[in-house]
């Protein structure tokens, strides 16, 4: 083991409260606050340019032990900044691309990579994969850093209990530090799981053999091996490419304990199969919808009597009027062929990169010699105002099984989500749309399931009260009103505080709707979310399409002042960070509290109280410049008291909110179970004040 694979991590500050998931101040809070105590917070072991580095195995151990933090898995994140942050000589995509090689290697091999030195590892790889078809070059290409992260690969695996999550790990990070491309056509799990359990459906069973011909996609498989029971000898076709985006597919499959099988080249694959793909893949993301419609009839082509296949792309090219005529002319004679047996336009907001973009799925299946022409037809279904849940997809699997069977199958099938439409109807029309989209019933709660809604809601509510503190001090002292005040421009001369501009985003971009809880998605904080017209979080963007349409875009730090001046003034304290301003509010950032005295909250306060907005009568603009504001300073030793009460109180107002909401759960669910008569409250459980 070369020297450099001894040496420990080290992380800076900024590093270490990354993280720990905490606001940067508060890794120099807990190094003042505990250095007098019996377990000191871990010294400095090296200082680069000025700057103190820790070592990070010391850290991650102090950390747990103090029960700080907001990171539940800091130990699978510290290995992921090995291995992504290290000081290399190396390109990070080599970087990137070698990790994966090794944890396919250990997957493989079965055992610690850094009980191998380099050449015997390089042996066991040519061994593996003797043809270079998705490993060798990457290893090798890790030269003398082979050795340090084998053990960070090692590390990593054990931090994530498995090679595969480790790899999962990596996965969810292409949107950061992976090739455009890898993100640039990812779906949403909703998505790949429904058409993962179609073709699961669709197969042989225990045989069944998988294709994906896009030759550069894994989502779609790795989801289906999910679904698969472990014992299974899980087979997938993939192609011939050698392109770095068909190597990583090819890694991540096997890590996932997929059996890779050469593909039968333009004869297709003999005996039972399901294709299963997505068109745009990760190698070619910019198909125009006439080359995506000519992928799917060569897959048409390649397909044998009694294989489906499962298709996922854009609705544009799928299901809506086609302007091209060559396109038209391909989708015509595919749906001629009788192969298309069941067309579902799926719900916005599925492609991560562009939540906009409508999404559809195709299933093909053999062509029955027995209908006539005439009498030939197409299931539709259109989903485009449904959420993709389970009630949903039981839906869509059933009507595309029944539309997989023959004309008396779907004759008897109870449509529920699609519908049966002649395939001349649909070739005069254009278009691959249903007349009228199809609303998903949703079933009554039966009173058994509301009392039992009403028994949890209860406990619920129980236990939010116990985590609403009752005793409640705030140990205050009598002062003099002597707080001191400086101007915001003076400070932000000493460069104690910086005013940031905010982003200027098309509205069209923005996400409407509890975005924040979808993945992928970043709150924005405007002047109506700072002014209380919104609640903050009812607003988002996709992250993806921020950085790629905004390169040099901000996001907020963990106690950032979010301001605006007109059309009124309002100031908001970003407790969590991580945000995006939309202009014309901006970012007032205090550059280190503890050292300087400001805190956030009590500037933000204070601006507020004093009116720094109110016009003066006769004037042409809305208060003073902020430059003439006056920022209040406390001693900076009050800081950690003072940002801990605030941060308790903030805690308890967020579990107060949670116990609410509760509350309105319940009364809903009692609410409706009594009106419809599921429910009846007894006479002995309510309670009436006593008077006098």
């Amino acid at each position: 083991m070369s020297s450099d694979a001894a040496s420990p991590l080290l992380l800076s500050k900024p590093a270490i409260a990354e993280l720990a998931r905490v606001r940067r101040p508060v890794v120099t809070m807990w190094i003042n606050r505990y250095r007098a105590t019996a377990h000191p917070f871990p010294g400095p072991v090296a200082t680069r340019n000025r700057v103190d580095h820790y070592a990070a195995d010391e850290v991650v151990r102090w950390i747990r032990a103090r029960g700080l933090g907001n990171s539940d898995t800091l130990v699978e994140d510290l290995a992921l900044h090995a291995v992504l942050g290290h000081e290399s000589a190396l390109p990070a995509q080599v970087v990137l691309d070698g990790v994966t090689a090794l944890l396919c290697v250990k997957v493989l091999l079965g055992d610690q990579l850094a009980d191998l030195d380099a050449e015997d590892l390089l042996d066991e790889v040519d061994g593996l994969d003797p043809d270079d078809r998705f490993l060798f070059r990457e290893v090798a290409a890790l030269g003398a850093e082979v050795d340090l992260l084998a053990r960070h690969v090692d590390t990593m695996s054990d931090a994530a209990y498995t090679p595969a999550a480790a790899f999962e790990t990596l996965m969810r990070q292409r949107f950061r530090i992976g090739p455009r491309e890898l993100g640039e056509t990812a779906l949403r799990p909703a998505a790949l799981t429904l058409a993962a359990r179609i073709a699961l459906a669709l197969s042989d069973g225990e045989r069944a053999v998988f294709v994906d011909p896009s030759t550069d996609g894994s989502d779609l498989l790795v989801t289906l091996r999910s679904l698969l029971p472990e014992y299974t000898d899980a087979v997938a076709v993939t192609g011939p490419a050698d392109t770095a985006a068909t190597r990583l597919a090819r890694r991540r499959l096997v890590v996932h304990q997929w059996r890779l099988r050469p593909g039968g080249g333009d004869d297709g694959v003999p005996g039972p199969a399901t294709f299963l793909t997505q068109f745009p893949g990760p190698g070619a993301p910019h198909l125009s919808d006439t080359q995506i419609l000519s992928a799917i009839d060569d897959v048409a082509l390649q397909m044998w009597d009694g294989q489906s296949a499962v298709i996922v792309g854009p609705a544009s090219a799928l299901v809506d009027p086609l302007a091209d005529r060559d396109a038209e002319a391909i989708r015509s004679a595919l749906l001629r062929s009788d192969r298309v047996r069941a067309v579902v336009r799926l719900p916005e907001g599925l492609r991560v990169s562009r939540p906009g973009l409508s999404t559809a799925l195709w299933v093909l299946g053999s062509a029955d010699a027995s209908v006539k022409p005439a009498d030939r037809w197409t299931v539709l279904a259109d989903l485009g105002g449904v959420d993709l849940d389970d009630l949903a997809a039981e839906a869509v699997l059933a009507d595309v099984l029944a539309a997989m069977g023959s004309r008396d199958t779907v004759r008897a099938h109870a449509f529920r989500v699609g519908r049966r439409y002649r395939t001349a109807t649909l070739l005069a029309s254009g278009s691959l749309a249903p007349p009228r989209p199809h609303r998903l019933p949703r079933p009554r709660r039966p009173g058994a399931e509301a009392a039992a809604q009403v028994v949890q809601l209860v406990g619920e509510y129980r236990d939010g009260t116990t985590r609403i503190d009752p005793q409640l001090t705030v140990p205050v002292e009598y002062r003099p009103a002597t707080a001191p005040t400086e101007s915001a421009g003076r400070l932000a001369a000493s460069r104690e505080l910086a005013v940031v501009p905010g982003n200027r985003i098309d509205a069209a971009d923005l996400l409407e709707s509890g975005a924040e809880d979808a993945a992928g998605v970043v709150r924005v904080i405007g002047t109506d979310e700072v002014l209380g017209r919104r609640i903050v979080g009812e607003r988002g963007i996709d992250r993806l399409r921020f950085t790629t349409r905004h390169p040099s875009g901000r996001y907020t730090e963990p106690g950032d002042i979010v301001y605006c001046t007109s059309p009124e003034f309002g100031a908001f304290v970003d407790a969590e960070g991580s945000s995006v301003v939309l202009a014309p509010a901006r970012i007032m950032r205090v550059t280190d509290p503890l050292a300087s005295g400001l805190v956030p909250e009590l500037i933000a306060g204070h601006l507020r109280a004093a009116g720094v907005g109110d016009r003066v009568t006769g004037a042409v603009r809305r208060g003073k410049p902020w430059r003439a504001w006056e920022i209040p300073r406390i001693d900076p030793s009050r800081v950690p008291a003072v940002t801990a009460a605030l941060a308790d109180l903030r805690r308890r107002r967020r579990a107060a909110a949670e116990l609410v909401a509760t509350i309105d759960r319940l009364t809903d669910t009692l609410v409706d179970g009594v009106g419809r008569g599921a429910l009846v409250i007894a006479e002995d459980t309510v309670l009436e004040p006593e008077k006098g």
